[in-house]
């Protein structure tokens, strides 16, 4: 946290990133390159190395999204873009597949008039998205919004908990996120 801090401090973020992107340079992404994804990558310049991406268990096993291990945490994680229109199934698909416990949307839908994420998830309560190219359901169990204060804007503000639920088309059985 103190490291946090720090680049806060001294505007240190910008040298922060360069590190990184020095040290990654030699990671290979060509899986997201190819030209039969292109159309699954919403940034051009924001792709999944080659070495910790997510593969499905599809036809094509591309999405953009990558594994991400925290030792220090003990806990592995699953970053990913915000889905486009063709690829909200996809999306789902991975969290079928690699058996998600949660979601958690760290962005709106849109952000200064430029959309960030399709909506992946039913609208309301007791509806359902079907994604019949993959074979899974969504449905919309409930929702609750939580209220929170961010000391650093001094605003209150309001996190939205989805419960969903995600089955299998031709399957009687479901988990619950």
């Amino acid at each position: 946290m103190q490291e946090f801090e720090a680049l806060d401090a001294g505007n240190g973020w910008p040298q922060a990133y360069f590190k990184v992107d020095d040290l990654c340079r030699n990671y290979p992404y060509h899986v997201a390159r190819a030209s039969e994804n292109r159309s699954r990558n919403r940034y051009r310049d924001v792709s999944p190395y080659d070495h910790s991406r997510v593969c499905l268990k599809a036809q094509n096993d591309y999405i953009n999204a990558s594994f991400v291990v925290v030792e220090e945490a003990h806990r592995s994680y699953i970053l990913t873009q915000g889905p486009l229109p063709n690829t909200c199934g996809h999306f789902w698909l991975m969290v079928w597949q690699q058996d998600s416990k949660a979601v958690i949307m760290l962005n709106q839908l849109v952000e200064k008039g430029s959309i960030k994420c399709s909506q992946y998830w039913p609208p309301f309560q007791g509806q359902t998205l079907l994604f019949e190219e993959i074979g899974i359901r969504v449905h919309m169990l409930g929702e609750e919004g939580k209220p929170y204060h961010t000391e650093e804007e001094n605003v209150s503000k309001t996190c939205l908990h989805r419960l969903l639920y995600t089955s299998r088309v031709k399957s009687t059985t479901g988990k619950t996120l």
